[in-house]
């Protein structure tokens, strides 16, 4: 849906039959993800409540989507109740994971376009179908909130991730690969196609330079790379391509010193067995690092003036790397666990 631009027809589509929206990684900031049919992100560290609407949905209309192993979890139990109508401009994704119902094979936007004009002349009304669904979905998205933690001394990445998000919502933001891509994808509230992330690659060090290529082509925006301690270490090297061309750029690392998603799957599923996961040892002093390639850094390591401090950063008129050290053991929630259902969180 998002390489379809397909938008316009996506919200008049949703708007129209009042159906509840919920998106991939790579689907994400295809609808204000303010709005209030809006569930966010589904799948292993989806929102609960976009996780429940898969399960007990009867009907799910999925676009350009290719039900992999992290949206779907356990695949036989994924939606199990749901009618299929799948949507795919690629013949091979239709069927390879999930067989649907109804297959349509073509772009995206097309095909809303001719769905969303053959519904508005059958003529049906549907303005009231949908009212207890809807209602049950409130009531999920109220009792399962996503949490922003507050800690005493420490920074939690979500407070300052959500932070940024507040401050900048007009941004586009680039990720690495790890908790931050997740805290990111949940609290980081998009406009379309202001959203790049490697996603189903797992690209470790694509952050920085997808800025990069972010900020040339559009020179008047702004750019924010949200990246990990060591994620960022995959192609810190970029940095002398934001000095040579004074490239205005935030690079902000969530500074835990661990790879983190790596030590959270060791702690839950290896029995606290930490093999190779810890930073602590080896790793730069980012902001000297950054001095060393002539770009301005700050550290932050508690919340404390945390809103005046990222509204000066954002301000800046150059580029900048910004080291927020935080609570080195916090994990990212939701999560469902390989091989169960989305509904077991």
């Amino acid at each position: 849906a998002i390489i379809s631009n397909a938008y316009q027809q996506v919200k008049e589509l949703v708007e129209f039959c009042k159906i509840p929206i919920t998106t991939t990684l790579m689907g994400k900031g295809i609808i204000d993800e303010n709005h209030p049919l809006a569930l966010g992100m589904l799948g292993m560290h989806g929102t609960a409540y976009a996780n429940f609407a898969i399960s007990e949905c009867d009907l799910l209309i999925t676009l350009g989507a290719r039900f992999d192993d992290r949206v779907t979890g356990k695949l036989d139990e994924f939606a199990c109740n749901a009618q299929v109508i799948h949507v795919d401009i690629d013949p091979a994704e239709i069927g390879k994971n999930r067989v649907p119902q109804v297959a349509i094979v073509g772009d995206v936007s097309q095909v809303l376009e001719k769905l969303i004009k053959f519904i508005r002349l059958d003529g049906h009304n549907i303005l009231d179908q949908n009212t207890s669904w809807l209602e049950r979905l409130d009531y999920w998205k109220k009792s399962y909130p996503l949490i922003i933690p507050k800690n005493q001394g420490k920074l939690s990445p979500q407070e300052v991730i959500a932070e940024i998000s507040r401050q900048s919502p007009d941004a586009y933001y680039t990720t690495d690969v790890g908790q931050h891509q997740m805290w990111s994808a949940q609290f980081i509230k998009t406009r379309p196609r202001r959203w790049i992330s490697s996603s189903g690659l797992g690209t470790m060090g694509y952050g920085l330079p997808a800025a990069i290529g972010v900020k040339v082509a559009y020179t008047d925006s702004d750019v924010i790379c949200i990246s990990g301690d060591s994620s960022f270490q995959m192609n810190l090297q970029e940095l002398a391509t934001i000095a040579q061309y004074q490239l205005n750029i935030k690079i902000i690392i969530i500074n835990n010193s661990w790879q983190g998603m790596v030590r959270q799957w060791q702690q839950a599923f290896y029995g606290g067995r930490y093999s190779h996961s810890n930073m602590k040892k080896g790793s730069p002093d980012f902001c000297k690092l950054a001095l060393a390639f002539g770009i301005r850094s700050v550290r932050i390591t508690n919340n404390t003036n945390l809103i005046d401090s990222i509204s000066k950063i954002l301000n800046y008129n150059g580029p900048m790397l910004v080291d927020v050290e935080v609570v080195e053991n916090e994990n990212c929630y939701p999560m469902v666990a390989p091989g169960k259902s989305n509904d077991q969180m």
